[in-house]
């Protein structure tokens, strides 16, 4: 709304032709704003979990990697799988598939910080980059959302009860785990393996970076 008034004499028809135009400029700019905000943020965001997609998590984690070269400062990287997702689907279907997607990322929106990034990876796997924060910050974290995870009780859709799921979880940090993005993920990923082999439902770290001599 815009509300214009003078005291010295009323508009004219021709001012306020022209403030009626000035207006319907004003709210087709704003319209427009509001529309690339919409797009930009869609352009961000994975549609069914509303967290970032991965190719923003990918730009998180260089903005991350470079932040923490300059300011010496750790980075941590969280990757976790949800245990037998592909039963969840063959047994209750797709849509309580999604269900259980949707609830596991809110844990995880809930266990970030606001300079956090929680993302979807892909599939059922998610994962959260840690600005300024070490391994064992990272795992702390880790550890957090695998207990919310487990705490989970997920309405069934197409009967009565409930389900519950669980999670495993790799972490990963610079420097400690590696120097670089690439490196990063996979020791992450590496972890997340052995949590997958050591028995699901568990957070594993990743190995140190050997230094040669």
């Amino acid at each position: 709304m815009i509300a214009l008034a003078r005291e010295s004499h009323p508009f004219s028809h021709r001012e306020a032709e022209l403030l009626a135009y000035l207006a319907g400029q004003a709210v087709v700019s704003i319209e427009n704003a509001d529309l690339h905000e919409t797009v930009r943020r869609q352009s961000v965001t994975d549609e069914l979990t509303g967290l970032a997609n991965v190719r923003e998590m990918h730009g998180a984690l260089d903005r991350e990697l470079e932040r923490g070269r300059r300011h010496e400062t750790p980075v941590g990287f969280v990757l976790l799988d949800i245990d037998n997702f592909k039963k969840v689907n063959d047994t209750y279907g797709h849509q309580q598939g999604d269900e259980v997607l949707q609830a596991v990322s809110s844990v995880l929106r809930e266990a970030s910080r606001d300079i956090d990034e929680p993302a979807r990876y892909g599939g059922e796997e998610l994962a959260v980059v840690l600005p300024q924060t070490d391994l064992d910050g990272a795992v702390l974290m880790a550890e957090r959302v695998r207990r919310g995870i487990e705490a989970l009780r997920i309405p069934l859709l197409d009967q009565p009860g409930e389900m519950s799921v669980t999670a495993s979880v790799g972490v990963a940090s610079v420097p400690s785990s590696a120097s670089a993005k690439t490196d990063l993920i996979a020791a992450a990923d590496a972890a997340l393996y052995r949590a997958k082999r050591g028995g699901k439902n568990r957070v594993e770290r990743a190995q140190a970076v050997t230094v040669g001599v």
